[in-house]
């Protein structure tokens, strides 16, 4: 299983990576959600992939690992045993579970590697270093209001700032400033010698302000594709987004280092422009290789197969688990 903060993904293979049965449900961050609500979501994503996968899916387990957002609140006895129930009330007996991070699956996902670095620039993002498999140290993660530098929120808050400046200023908008404030404020002009342009900018900035911060990462998109079209503030937010990352990724590595880079979530998926400023940045003096996450509930699978015996140097094994579906 692979789940995050927003999204929980759970996937039964077989030992060869045969895929059996798939499911989602909403986050299961226990830190964000509550641990009621995220066993909730575990079992329910547990459970539907269990069904799908036939008669007799669950007595043939050998092993599940699920990394989770939020996982250092398992140190909580109270929470441990919410989630051991979510375990044993979706059908599986918690002693067969291994719960790690959901960045360890990502790095999985993306090599077959013991040691590296991931990066997931998602709705937040942060930087971890990988060793045996297991985090080491991390880098950012600090949530939206004092962190996540370079992650979707973060674009999107750069965003409506800018957007907010040109409204204030008045005349003519980028093509960055005018696709926000379209979704924004729809519609709305300064009209008439009372209204001046700084009030509009306050009424797009209530707007905003009456809404839950983090939906700012919806503004993302709209970055990268004035990006496309030219507009100039775009381009200076994707460079900067992509420092940030690069500096997540720099803090927990040492120079030299050849180990390789694992890429994923939303942002780096999705937004050509910030992945490719960032991988010229990671790759500058360096030889280490820059690779895109898979499946990551696949990573999950193939951490599970190799604790019930599956070759770890067997690439293709690993790629029948981790190829994106």
């Amino acid at each position: 299983m692979d789940a995050g903060g927003t999204t929980t993904r759970a996937l039964v293979t077989t030992l060869t990576g045969e895929r059996r049965g798939e499911a989602r449900s909403g986050g299961a961050n226990p830190n964000t959600h509550g641990p009621e609500k995220a066993a909730e979501q575990l079992t329910e994503a547990i459970g539907a992939a269990l069904d799908r996968s036939g008669p007799g899916a669950r007595e043939a387990v050998a092993g599940a690992v699920i990394g989770l957002a939020g996982v250092s609140g398992l140190r909580d006895e109270a929470v441990r045993a919410r989630m051991d129930r979510a375990m044993t009330k979706a059908g599986l007996s918690p002693g067969t579970v291994r719960f790690i991070g959901d960045d360890v699956v990502a790095f999985t996902s993306g090599t077959p590697e013991r040691d590296g670095t991931i990066l997931i620039a998602g709705t937040g993002a942060i930087a971890t270093r990988v060793e045996g498999r297991d985090r080491a140290r991390s880098a950012d993660g600090m949530g939206w209001l004092i962190g996540d530098e370079g992650s979707a929120f973060w674009i999107g808050h750069q965003a409506a700032r800018e957007t907010a400046r040109q409204l204030g200023r008045g005349g003519e908008l980028s093509a960055l400033a005018r696709s926000i404030a379209k979704r924004v404020i729809p519609g709305q002009r300064p009209n008439g010698p009372d209204h001046l342009p700084e009030e509009h900018a306050r009424d797009f900035a209530r707007t905003l302000t009456a809404g839950p911060p983090i939906s700012l990462a919806e503004f993302a998109p709209l970055v990268t594709e004035a990006h496309r079209q030219g507009d100039a503030a775009a381009r200076v937010i994707v460079d900067a987004a992509a420092g940030h990352l690069a500096q997540s990724v720099h803090q927990v590595r040492v120079p030299g280092e050849r180990s390789p880079v694992v890429l994923a979530g939303g942002v780096l998926a999705h937004s050509a422009p910030v992945r490719e400023s960032l991988t010229h940045k990671l790759t500058l003096g360096t030889a280490s290789p820059v690779l895109e996450a898979g499946c990551t509930a696949g990573g999950a699978a193939w951490v599970a197969a190799l604790g019930a015996g599956a070759d770890e140097h067997d690439a293709r094994l690993h790629t029948a688990f981790t190829v994106p579906a």
